[in-house]
C-alpha cells in the first residue's frame, strides 16, 4: 500500500510540474491528462496501485485540468469577447463605414451618350437642308406643309405621298380625294414658293428654278440653321465639362478626368466641322441652280 501511495504521488506531482510549465493551454492540459491516466493504467496493471485509487486519482486529475480550463476560458473568453468587439468594431470602422455610409456615385459623364446627342443634332440640321429647296424635286421639301382637316392642322405626309415625277416636278398621291383642295392650299400657303396644280386625285407641284433673291434667303436660312446646331453643340460640350468636374469631386482619378475631357473637346471639334461642311455643300447646291 505505501508503494502504491509513492506511485500515485510521483505521477500527481508530474501533473502538478507539467500543469504549471504549460500554463494555460487547453491542449497541452489535455495531453497531460492522457499522460497521466495512462500511468495509472500502467501502474495498476503492474497491481502497484488498487483500481479504486486508480479511479479516485483519474478525478482528482479531470478535475484540476476543469481547473485550469476554466481560468482559461475565463480570462480567454474575455479576450475572445474583446476579439469579437474589435472585429465589431472594424465593422463600425472600415465595413461599418461603407455598410452604413453610402454607395459610390455613379459618374455622371457618358462619352458615348455626348457623341450620340452632338449625332442627333447634326442629323436634325442635315434634314433642315433637305427641305430647303434648291431647284431640283426633292420630297422633303414638303416636309414642313401643314394641312388644315376638321379644325386641326395635320401634317402632310399623314395625308398624302409625295414622290418624285421628274426632275422639276413633285406628285402628291393624296389618300382621300375630299382633301385634294385643303392639300392644294396649303402647299400654297406654306411660303415655299411653290404654285401647286389639283390634278385629279393627286397635286402636282413644279419646282421652279429659284431666282437670286430667292438663292440668298435660302443661304442665309442655312446658315442661320448651322449656327443653331453649333451652338447646340457646344452647350452639349459645357454640360460634358461641367459633369467631369462633379466627378472629379466625386473620385474619378485625374488622369481617367484629363483623358475624357479631351474626349469630349474631341467630339465637339467633330461635330463643329461636320456642321461647318455640311453648310459649305448646300450652299454651294443652292448657288449651283
Amino acid at each position: 500500500m505505501q508503494r502504491a501511495s509513492s506511485t500515485l504521488g510521483r505521477i500527481t506531482r508530474q501533473l502538478s510540474s507539467h500543469a504549471t510549465t504549460c500554463g494555460r493551454s487547453a491542449m497541452s492540459m489535455t495531453r497531460i491528462l492522457t499522460t497521466s491516466t495512462n500511468n495509472l493504467l500502467l501502474a495498476h496493471s503492474s497491481r502497484s496501485i488498487p483500481q479504486t485509487m486508480v479511479m479516485s486519482a483519474a478525478c482528482s486529475f479531470r478535475g484540476y485540468a476543469s481547473k485550469k480550463d476554466n481560468k482559461k476560458g475565463g480570462k480567454g473568453g474575455k479576450k475572445s469577447n474583446d476579439d469579437d468587439d474589435e472585429d465589431s468594431g472594424r465593422g463600425k470602422g472600415k465595413g461599418g463605414k461603407s455598410a452604413g455610409g453610402s454607395a459610390p456615385e455613379e459618374m455622371s459623364f457618358d462619352p458615348l451618350d455626348l457623341e450620340k446627342k452632338m449625332g442627333q443634332c447634326l442629323d436634325r440640321l442635315k434634314r433642315d437642308f433637305m427641305t430647303m429647296r434648291a431647284g431640283t424635286a426633292n420630297p422633303a421639301i414638303l416636309d414642313p406643309v401643314m394641312v388644315k382637316v376638321e379644325g386641326k392642322m395635320v401634317p402632310l405626309r399623314d395625308l398624302a405621298q409625295v414622290a418624285i415625277k421628274d426632275a422639276k416636278n413633285l406628285m402628291v398621291n393624296v389618300n382621300d380625294v375630299e382633301l385634294t383642295s385643303a392639300i392644294e392650299k396649303a402647299i400654297r400657303e406654306a411660303g415655299l414658293n411653290l404654285n401647286p396644280i389639283a390634278d385629279n386625285k393627286a397635286v402636282r407641284v413644279p419646282v421652279p428654278k429659284p431666282t437670286k433673291e430667292f438663292r440668298e434667303s435660302l443661304t442665309k436660312q442655312a446658315s442661320a440653321s448651322t449656327e443653331k446646331a453649333k451652338t447646340i453643340i457646344r452647350k452639349l460640350r459645357q454640360d460634358g465639362m461641367k459633369e467631369l468636374k462633379k466627378d472629379l469631386k466625386a473620385g474619378m482619378s485625374e488622369d481617367e478626368n484629363y483623358t475624357l475631357e479631351k474626349k469630349a473637346q474631341t467630339l465637339h471639334d467633330k461635330y463643329i466641322k461636320d456642321a461647318e461642311d455640311a453648310l459649305k455643300a448646300k450652299t454651294k447646291e443652292i448657288l449651283a441652280n
